[in-house]
């Protein structure tokens, strides 16, 4: 079956049938695939990927700001619903990809620097507000990658925080960890800095996805959609101020290994709602992140999915770092080849219509 079915993948597009060559790759990877097959699954369904506006209605919305400083770039907004209103944050930096290499000034030398501007928001997401973030004081290594990248922001029990990826905190050796900060929004000002422990350290952390606080739970974050075949939360320790403790959730099917880390996990009806990313590593060496709204039940089973989608650009990398609900509509934020910042709002009832039971769930029927 496999065979027929990686034939199909290969095939259906030269013959025009789309449909069949998407619902063959999602069956593939509704399977266990050795690394080789897997990965070619995956760049071949790139093809067969739509834009979000061939899926349903919606409406973007690009933020035209000034970035940090004179050159730099925009990308990877975060966003939040706040007191009845959307704040966000928009990452700016110093580099540029130019045929897949980073590109910095020659001032800067090899260092990839990042700021992060606090945005506030108007009901038809235009910019009211542009404010530079002061950055928390940390200790640093000389790892040449500085500052708090991709920050997702989220509410804690004493206000306003994020969580983000930092690089060059000391004693760490560089690799990616995840660092948490309060936010003080008045004075647009991040405090308090403090860098979460890796599960080894030889892996990278990234891409915590921050849980809304709803019923029966407050302040942690999906650590993975499937962390050795199960959804895993990291909770907070009650006998630990400011710790966390990885939960091991509900078995996950083979399909969600791919997903990784995206916007916020916020309630939907009786479960949660979130968005993430999957990367396809094409023949040509560049990598192409694709993304699907994913809800799970109240206990973190995975309940459905949606297809995969491209926001703007088909077979680019693409990065969503936000989603809120806001009224009857869903936002989420995005950059786009770390170079533009977006959002884009789609109706809550369009959302819904888009997911559907994963492959595994259907007992191996392609999704409808």
């Amino acid at each position: 079956m496999t065979n027929h079915l990686t034939a199909l993948a290969v095939h259906a597009y030269y013959a025009g049938e789309l449909d069949a060559g998407r619902r063959a790759c999602e069956r593939l990877l509704a399977t266990r695939l050795d690394d080789n097959l897997e990965h070619q699954v995956r760049a071949n369904r790139t093809w067969y990927t739509q834009r979000l506006d061939d899926l349903a209605d919606c409406r973007f919305q690009r933020l035209d700001i000034e970035p940090a400083f004179p050159g730099w770039s925009l990308f990877n907004p975060t966003i939040l619903r706040h007191h009845d209103r959307l704040i966000g944050i928009v990452r700016s930096s110093n580099y540029q990809i130019v045929e897949g290499r980073y590109v910095m000034p020659e001032a800067d030398g090899q260092t990839i620097r990042t700021e992060n501007l606090l945005v506030d928001l108007r009901p038809d997401l235009t910019v009211e507000r542009v404010r530079q973030i002061k950055n928390p004081d940390y200790p640093t290594t000389d790892f040449p990658v500085t500052g708090l990248e991709d920050c997702r922001l989220r509410h804690t029990q004493t206000g306003l925080g994020v969580s983000a990826t930092i690089r060059n905190a000391a004693p760490f050796d560089g690799r990616c960890r995840i660092a948490t900060a309060d936010l003080d929004y008045d004075a647009a000002e991040l405090r308090n800095l403090r860098v979460m422990a890796g599960l080894q350290t030889q892996e990278h952390e990234k891409n915590w996805m921050p849980i809304e606080p709803g019923e029966g739970f407050w302040g942690g974050w999906l650590y993975s959609a499937s962390h050795n075949g199960h959804a895993v939360t990291a909770d907070p320790d009650t006998n630990c101020p400011g710790g966390y403790l990885l939960r091991q959730r509900h078995p996950a099917p083979a399909l969600a290994r791919g997903f990784r880390g995206g916007g916020q996990v916020v309630r939907w009806g009786q479960g949660w709602l979130g968005v993430v990313h999957e990367v396809a590593h094409m023949p040509t060496g560049h990598r192409v992140y694709e993304h699907r709204f994913v809800s799970w039940d109240d206990s973190f089973r995975l309940a459905a999915i949606s297809e995969p989608f491209a926001f703007r650009e088909l077979r680019a990398i693409e990065f969503a770092a936000g989603l809120a609900l806001l009224g009857d509509r869903v936002v989420v934020s995005f950059g786009v080849r770390d170079a533009e910042a977006w959002l884009v709002e789609i109706p809550s009832d369009a959302v819904a219509s888009l997911l559907h039971e994963p492959v595994s769930i259907q007992g191996g029927q392609g999704p409808g």
